[in-house]
This record gives C-alpha cells, sequence and structure tokens, in this order.
C-alpha cells in the first residue's frame, strides 16, 4: 500500500503537471489567495455554474465558509457571482472567463486519472472503491479532530 502510495503521489506531482499548475497557482497566490480556494474552483469546474448552497453541498462545507472563497475569489478575479434569473435572491456562481480555460485545464488534468480508474472499473468494482475512498477520509478527518498535533480538521470552515 505504502509504494502504491508513492508512486500515486510522484505521479501527481509529475513535471508537465507541475509546470501547467505553476500559472494558476501563481495567479492565486498573486490575488492574495492560498491552497483553500483552488477546491471550489474544482468544484466550479465540476458543478458550475452554481449556487452558494449547491456548491457548499457538493463540497461537503459550509455555506458560509463557500461563500467567503467564493467572495475572495470573486475579489481576485476568479469567479463571476450574478442573481439567479428564476429566484433573484439566489447567487450563482461561475469561473470568470478570463481565468476557465486555464482552471478548466488545471481540473481536469488532475481529475483524468481518477474518471479513467472509475470507467476501467465494473459497477460493484467502482462501488468498492469509492466506500474505500470514503473510509479513508472519514478515518482521516477523524484522526485529524482526535490528534491536538494535527489541529483538527474542520469540515465547516
Amino acid at each position: 500500500m505504502v509504494q502504491i502510495m508513492g508512486r500515486m503521489f510522484r505521479g501527481m506531482k509529475g513535471r508537465r503537471a507541475h509546470e501547467e499548475a505553476e500559472e494558476l497557482i501563481g495567479l492565486v497566490k498573486a490575488a492574495g489567495l492560498g491552497p483553500r480556494h483552488v477546491p471550489v474552483l474544482i468544484g466550479l469546474v465540476l458543478n458550475g455554474p452554481v449556487p452558494v448552497g449547491v456548491l457548499a453541498r457538493h463540497m461537503a462545507l459550509s455555506p458560509a465558509t463557500v461563500s467567503q472563497l467564493v467572495g475572495e475569489l470573486q475579489r481576485g478575479g476568479f469567479v463571476d457571482r450574478r442573481p439567479d434569473e428564476r429566484d433573484r435572491r439566489r447567487m450563482i456562481v461561475s469561473l470568470h472567463e478570463e481565468r476557465r480555460a486555464l482552471v478548466e485545464r488545471f481540473a481536469w488534468r488532475r481529475l483524468r486519472p481518477l474518471r479513467m480508474t472509475l470507467e476501467a472499473l465494473g459497477p460493484a468494482e467502482r462501488e468498492h472503491f469509492l466506500h474505500g475512498w470514503r473510509t479513508l477520509v472519514e478515518m482521516m478527518e477523524r484522526a485529524g479532530n482526535d490528534d491536538p498535533l494535527c489541529g483538527g480538521v474542520s469540515r465547516g470552515a
């Protein structure tokens, strides 16, 4: 298992993927943003344009947290917010057109191996694979919450 995880991490840090990520990460840093903002961008690639509440559900974060992240991303020029045409009280979040292509390339390059893996598995194997990953994440969150050295893991912040 350790060898497999090592190979997976090396693959994620490949030279081409690293060079491609430098531009986006550089823009994120230049806007005064950080790594915690990138999952919102990937969430918008996968689910957008969407209301903040829907994005929050997809990310398993609180709407307040996602709203804050979206506000920061909007100030940084990465996302746009516009009123929902059907319900003017709701705001629809989408990737800013000038950043869309870069963010999409970044997201799809990282998600491609996972998509290929899921497509290669049969329905029962896919179910077991996803169950294993959910269990791993839950155990990591539990360990983070219980370990004072890890500082805890907050799902809502």
